[in-house]
């Protein structure tokens, strides 16, 4: 449970009224309020159940309102379900805000902080403490800048595993337990306190990871991106061969993308979990060899198709054809079956074919000899 005193202690608030019993009041919620319509009398929206901020409008506000009706309404603000009241800037707490607080009961603090920074700073680290958590039997490790968990049964070696993957430079955040936080969407994974940098093996017992391999080999916390999960080998289970299925696994209501790994004694399962990572990174980037592959067969498919087809069409259109009779316009003329027809002049012609003409010399009146 997570308590006003404990807000206080990690913000470092000076308590201005508040008990022991009252600091130990549960905060709930990581919503914050600043109760401007409270003060006027106005109740309908109120959040009993959230830390009240006191600013510079607020106390501006009490200012120019009558003090016995700011003190009316704060009785109501400062109610036993209010966590706690801040009064932030270091400002002095107004009178009927301290009265009010007095006598209910109620947690007031003071900040030197500003209001809309300490809002803020305090919703982020109100989420974090406030988060909804979960543990697993698991190993964690930080592979490639990504935070991996490795789930299987007890004694499949995932110790064994995560050790190996130590020894090529990876990070070690938790061992055989991993806790989990649900943290604005994301999921945080962290180690239990009292194993932080320890892990177990068998035959070997508990080591120190931060002596054996430096404290670059530990990392305190990481953003769960991807679980591997090792199962026995079994030539008659099916698994995936291409990589087009992304197996999900929920944690939390969240889910996390999964691959399932068959383990082998001949199998080096750390080269393999550093490949089904890189994989992991390039989908997250954009390139899936699933997709790839795929994607090559279909292009062969297609194109073997449109060979088939070209082929047909050319044999069926050479059956279709019949020969083609061609008659020369210009015939040789040594071709022995040319005929000369339809001669325009045939005295000239006669004459180019040696045709003599006969002259009777008689009607010139000459003698012949």
């Amino acid at each position: 449970m997570f308590t006003s005193l404990d807000l206080a202690n990690h913000f470092g608030f000076k308590v201005l009224n508040g008990d022991l019993q009252s600091l130990k009041r549960p905060i709930t919620v990581a919503e914050l309020d600043r109760p401007g319509v409270e003060l006027l009398g106005q109740f309908q929206c109120h959040q009993k159940n959230r830390i009240m901020l006191i600013g510079h409008k607020e106390t501006a506000l009490i200012r120019e309102r009558n003090e016995e009706e700011v003190y009316r309404n704060a009785l109501s603000i400062c109610s036993a379900d209010c966590p706690c009241v801040i009064v932030t800037h270091g400002d002095e707490c107004p009178a009927p805000i301290l009265r009010a607080a007095k006598e209910n009961n109620c947690p007031l603090f003071s900040s030197d902080a500003d209001t809309s920074r300490l809002s803020s700073d305090m919703y982020v680290y109100l989420t974090e403490a406030l988060a909804p958590s979960t543990a697993i039997h698991a190993c964690l490790l930080e592979i490639f800048g990504l935070g991996v968990i490795l789930l299987g049964e007890s004694g499949i070696g995932k110790s064994e595993i995560s050790l190996d993957l130590i020894k090529k430079g990876h990070r070690l955040i938790a061992d055989d337990r991993v806790n989990i936080r649900a943290v604005r969407g994301k999921l945080i994974g962290s180690c239990p306190e009292s194993i932080a940098g320890m892990m177990e093996v068998r035959g070997i017992g508990i080591i120190d990871v931060a002596r054996m391999f430096g404290i670059n080999a530990l990392s305190k916390s990481a953003e769960i991106s991807f679980l591997v999960d090792l199962v026995s080998f079994n030539k008659n289970e099916p698994m995936e061969r291409v990589g087009m299925k992304t197996d999900r696994y929920e944690i939390l209501n969240e889910y996390v993308p999964m691959v399932r790994l068959p383990v082998s004694a001949a199998r080096s399962m750390s080269d393999i979990i550093e490949a089904a990572v890189t994989n992991f990174k390039l989908k997250d980037y954009g390139y899936d060899t699933g997709y790839e592959f795929q994607k090559r067969l279909s292009e062969l498919q297609q194109k073997r198709e449109l060979e088939r087809r070209t082929a047909e069409r050319n044999v069926l259109g050479n059956k279709s054809e019949k020969p083609k009779t061609v008659i020369s316009m210009n015939p040789e003329p040594d071709s022995v079956s040319s005929v000369k027809v339809g001669l325009i002049n045939p005295e000239a012609e006669s004459r180019k074919m040696g045709t003599v003409e006969l002259v009777d010399d008689s009607t010139k009146g000459g003698d012949r000899k």
